[in-house]
């Protein structure tokens, strides 16, 4: 799909006035994520491993870019002005074949870029040894760098920055910063990863043995291919759909994004904070790559997670590319991801016309139901500890361990899909599978009595904590931390006897009062029966309650997640706080009930991308917040668009 690049203009501003819209350059191998041509993140191999450094322009002057991205591919270029006179123009792009970012530099005026070290590391100039090369550096960092909270990397990462042409290199004493000087003329800029010497050295040496536009060309056939793979929605979309080349752009930059941050075994970075796959995330990516015919970058995600769990038994919130053995271990984990995982798989199939891949992963989806039914109490799970909402604040960490209307749900759709191919293709003794089915109708008979109140979708139900025998201990986020400002991060807590979870510093600073039981009806899991297409809620007992979210939004124009108060009227957690799915969510639960304001919201969804064509993992009054580049909430606004736009499809 060809469009014209220039409408894909990013405007960026060295003051700080400029919005903070990010994008990702990525090959698989090596990420960058950037703002405008600032790179504020560069790592990899593999995907989870830390980034060294940012590259950043240090000029005194007010520089201003106009960035736009080759369409079909992850290729970015921005002509470049300072105090508002043109200075030449920079290409950036991930070479397809090596982990090694490329910066094309063609100035009339001098540009002064800082690379800053974000972690401890050596700087050797190796440049005289590089043949083909102007100068260069060697950045060393050691062994057990965390790249995502306390997660250690496990040996020391190198990377090689080599340049050709008029740049040079000013090193600090302290060697924490580093000065690249680019004159005006013609210079390239390479930086490589390893993460091992031998890999450092031999990409970059491979990287400047090869002709530039060789890079670039087959860099273009790569992303091409890609291109190529999906649906034509330019054949698909009506004629007079409103903003319909928007809407052609956007399939473009969602697929581009997402692609760009699929590590090499499979699975899609959450964004740049996250340098981890995480299963909720990669449900709601793998349901836009199908919607846009991207059937081999889905499939990919699931085997992605059937490699992590044939070598270890198990699936945690987030798992590690590339560094084997590394989970991000949070409350409840054998809950709601287990469901994910096992509707991702059914959904590929059906989509795709993949049934071989049920049978391929069948002894992981068999795992994922055994590890939700111990959980189940008065036929409820539990929530999973790293939910948006959760994370967000909008749903207090103290309801965890109630009643998810939202796990029990995945439990039920996700269930009666396998268990009836089980059936099907006679994987189980006929005993186990009549016991698993008895389960199954259990709790989907009482699913209505337990999470249906005053006619609306309840999104806990205290009632399960009451009755559960809780864990001693588990592993997540210290309560007494959270409720007094202090986040420590995921670590141990343990049960106290007024029923809270506190980390064992806060454990000897005393009792810590209970929580009040409370209900909450949160508008992202009202939607969520409508996106999974679920049975055990009619539609139309779901239209009064979101007749009631239109309604607010009408009046206010806001979609906070949470809109309730305590009884003295006071505003209880983030209120003016939208979860970034919330918008597609909504478009998506108004096409499928045929709601006339389907059509104003439509327009709504599509203008809340940024310029790059991405949603953000927050809202905050209508304002991008949070992580930026988020391919979880940017594949479902985009596939509630399309499902709106083009139904039949």
């Amino acid at each position: 799909m060809q469009t014209d690049p220039h409408a894909t203009a990013r405007l960026w501003s060295s003051e700080d006035t400029d919005d903070g819209t990010i994008h990702a350059l990525g090959n698989g191998q090596l990420c960058a994520y950037a703002q405008g041509p600032n790179l504020a993140q560069v790592f990899g191999p593999p995907y989870s491993a830390p980034s060294l450094y940012q590259l950043t322009l240090a000029m005194p002057e007010r520089i201003t870019a106009s960035g736009h991205r080759t369409p079909g591919t992850a290729i970015w270029t921005h002509q470049l002005r300072i105090a508002g006179t043109p200075a030449g123009e920079i290409t950036d792009f991930v070479d397809a074949d090596l982990p090694c970012l490329v910066r094309h530099l063609r100035l009339t005026d001098p540009l002064r870029f800082r690379l800053t070290l974000t972690v401890p590391a050596q700087v050797v100039d190796n440049g005289a040894r590089l043949t083909g090369a102007d100068g260069g550096l060697l950045l060393q960092a050691p062994a057990g760098l965390p790249f995502y909270h306390t997660y250690p990397f496990p040996g020391p990462i190198f990377h090689q920055i080599a340049w050709r042409g008029p740049t040079r290199a000013v090193v600090d004493q302290a060697g924490h910063t580093i000065d690249l000087i680019c004159e005006p003329g013609e210079s390239w800029l390479f930086l490589v990863g390893g993460p091992a010497y031998p890999e450092a050295i031999t990409g970059a040496e491979i990287a400047l043995h090869t002709p530039p536009d060789a890079l670039l060309a087959r860099t273009q056939a790569w992303w091409q291919a890609f291109a190529c793979s999906r649906r034509d929605w330019e054949d698909i979309l009506p004629e007079g759909l409103p903003q319909r080349a928007r809407l052609l752009r956007t399939c473009d930059d969602v697929a581009v994004l997402i692609r760009a941050q699929q590590a090499r075994e499979g699975g899609v970075l959450a964004g740049y904070p996250y340098h981890m796959g995480y299963v909720r995330d990669q449900y709601g990516t793998s349901r836009g790559l199908l919607a846009l015919g991207q059937i081999a970058q889905a499939r990919e995600i699931l085997q992605f997670y059937w490699g992590v769990w044939q070598r270890h038994g198990r699936i945690h919130n987030a798992q590690a590319f590339g560094v084997d053995g590394a989970f991000h271990v949070h409350e409840n984990d054998a809950v709601e991801i287990t469901g994910y995982l096992i509707r991702q798989a059914f959904d590929l199939a059906a989509v795709g016309g993949d049934e071989e891949i049920l049978d391929t992963v069948f002894p992981m989806l068999e795992w994922a139901w055994d590890a939700q039914v111990p959980h189940l109490v008065d036929d409820m799970l539990p929530f999973n500890g790293d939910e948006t909402y959760v994370a967000g604040g909008i749903l207090p960490r103290t309801t965890l361990n109630d009643g998810s209307a939202e796990a029990t749900l995945l439990f039920c759709d996700g269930g009666a899909r396998l268990l009836d191919w089980i059936a099907q293709h006679r994987r189980w003794p006929d005993e186990r599978l009549a016991d698993a089915y008895r389960t199954l109708h259990h709790v989907q008979d009482s699913y209505r009595r337990n999470f249906w109140r005053d006619g609306q979708l309840i999104t806990n139900n205290p009632q399960r904590a009451a009755s559960a025998a809780l864990p001693r201990f588990r592993h997540g986020v210290c309560e007494r931390c959270i409720a007094e400002g202090r986040f420590r991060g995921i670590e141990w807590t343990e049960h106290t006897e007024t029923g809270r979870y506190v980390c064992p510093t806060c454990l000897a600073l005393g009792s810590f009062p209970a929580a009040p039981p409370t209900v909450y009806a949160l508008q992202s899991v009202s939607l969520t029966p409508l996106y999974f297409h679920t049975g055990l809620l009619p539609p139309e007992d779901l239209r009064p309650q979101i007749n009631a979210l239109v309604a607010r939004y009408q009046k206010t124009g806001q979609l906070p997640s949470r809109q309730d108060q305590d009884a003295d009227g006071t505003k209880v957690g983030r209120t003016d706080s939208a979860v970034g799915y919330d918008y597609g969510l909504l478009l998506y639960a108004l096409t499928e009930l045929r709601h006339p304001f389907a059509a104003a919201f439509y327009e709504t969804t599509l203008t809340l991308a940024d310029p790059v064509g991405a949603w953000a993992e927050y809202y905050i009054n209508g304002r991008p917040a949070g992580t930026r580049c988020r391919p979880w909430e940017s594949a479902i606004s985009l596939e509630a668009l399309l499902h709106w736009s083009a139904p039949s499809v």
